[in-house]
Parts: structure tokens; sequence; C-alpha cells
């Protein structure tokens, strides 16, 4: 799983490594949790993405010692009355802080969601055994955009300088 790196101004704008311009907010605390043996999918707290906003970056630093080194991954998402319109990706803590990006691609339909983190059942077991699991969350939201000018495919069926559709020929071997 890659994660995106982002520079902490207000409203900036950088290119990815993938030439695709990226602008976003800064970021604001979410929460900060110890978990439990007992935490399943964790509602680490309430979070409003900037209109018209089609990705949620979010920041987990691991709050509590890293070694001996027990931890896995957990589920991170951000989840709408609609469920989670912008993905879940795998998110292992880190002392230094990792960003992680939730996207598809396009805007939820609510802009007002929970940031979850679902920690894995290894990361459970050390809890049990003595070693808590701290985390700090922090979320910045924004646009990705196309930035590209050459006629490209980008995440549809469209070409993206011209916006017209690809004809789709379907094949018959038998």
């Amino acid at each position: 799983m890659s994660s995106q790196s982002l520079q902490s101004e207000p409203n900036s704008s950088s290119r990815g490594g993938d030439g695709r311009e990226l602008r976003f907010t800064d970021w604001s605390t979410v929460g900060e949790r110890t978990f439990t043996p007992d935490d399943l999918n964790e509602v680490v707290g309430s979070f409003v993405m900037d209109q018209d906003a089609d990705t949620l970056w979010t920041r987990i630093t691991l709050l509590s010692p890293a070694t001996p080194w027990p931890w896995s991954y957990g589920i991170l998402g951000f989840k709408t009355s609609n469920g989670y319109e912008l993905g879940s990706v795998k998110a292992y803590p880190e002392v230094d802080s990792e960003v992680f990006r939730l996207g598809v691609g396009r805007p939820p339909s609510e802009r007002s969601g929970l940031l979850t983190f679902e920690p894995r059942s290894f990361n459970l077991a050390w809890i049990r055994n003595g070693y808590p699991m701290a985390l700090k969350f922090e979320c910045a939201s924004g646009v990705t955009g196309g930035g590209s000018s050459d006629p490209v495919v980008v995440n549809s069926f469209v070409r993206s300088t011209d916006g017209s559709g690809l004809q789709l020929v379907q094949v018959d071997f038998s």
C-alpha cells in the first residue's frame, strides 16, 4: 500500500508522484484513541470534508512505545450514512506518523462522516498481553484532480482531453 506525503500548509497545492494535482487543507485533529482488547470497529471521531473534496488524507501517529514491535495493521475508513464511500485501507501505525489516502476518484454523496479504525486480531492479542496501542488521528480533505494533458484514460472509459467516450468491442472466441 502506498501513502501520499502532504505538506502542512493551509490550502496547499502540489503534484503527486503520478503527475496529478493535489489540493488540500491543513491538518485537523480528529481524535486520540487507546485501543483495548474489546475494540472491534471503533469510531475515532467525526470529520467534515471540504466542499467538492474527493479525497481524505489521514495521518496516524503511534503514541505508545514502538518496541518491542508488536503492531500489525488496522483498517481505516470514513463512514457516512451511505457506507464507506471513499473505500478503506490497511493502515500501519508508525511513531514518526504515516499518511493514508482514502478516495475512489469521486466525492462522497455526504461530506460529513465518521473516521473509523478496526484493529486486527493480531493487535488485540498484543494489547491483551499488556502492550497498549495509543494512536493520534489527523485528517485533511481535498481534491485530487487530473494533471496530465496527454490523451489518456483516467478513472473511466472517457478520454481526459476531450471527454469523448471510448467504444467498447465485445469479442466472441467461440
